[in-house]
């Protein structure tokens, strides 16, 4: 499995957003020019995780982008799904129809790789944006 581009970047602007004041909107290019993401990229990014639910828009001339309030724990596992069409480690994850093997039901290397997609999708979502947040916070102070 490897995250993309468009994951990293997400979870880079997240975090930054976390490390910020909870109820004040950030705009999008204060993100891009802290972080570095260009801001065409990011706003492509920021679309999926609104659709998700993980941002919530504020118009107006004090507008910009929340994390989304009512989601008090987002993990980096959330983000991570939001942007990446796919964080299973081989096809046959998806489900039996994706398996090109003939030894579905028999395949021990697919229990294995079964065991490796589990550990890191607990490791995502065992870590919250929250505690990213306070840690980039505490390394640039």
């Amino acid at each position: 499995m490897k995250i993309s581009t468009k994951g990293r970047y997400a979870l880079e602007a997240l975090t930054y957003m976390a490390s910020l004041e909870k109820d004040t909107p950030v705009n999008i290019r204060e993100i891009a020019d802290q972080t570095g993401i260009p801001l065409k990229y990011l706003e492509q990014i920021f679309f999926r995780l609104r659709k998700s639910g993980i941002l919530v828009a504020k118009r107006g001339p004090s507008g910009g982008f929340l994390l989304n309030p009512a989601l008090p724990q987002i993990t980096v596992g959330d983000v991570v799904r939001a942007v990446e069409t796919d964080i299973k480690p081989v096809v046959c994850l998806k489900s039996r129809e994706h398996c090109e093997s003939g030894i579905y039901d028999t395949c021990v290397t697919r229990l294995l790789w079964k065991r490796i997609s589990d550990a890191v999708e607990s490791v995502l979502d065992g870590v919250t944006l929250q505690s990213l947040g306070d840690a980039y916070k505490e390394k640039k102070s």
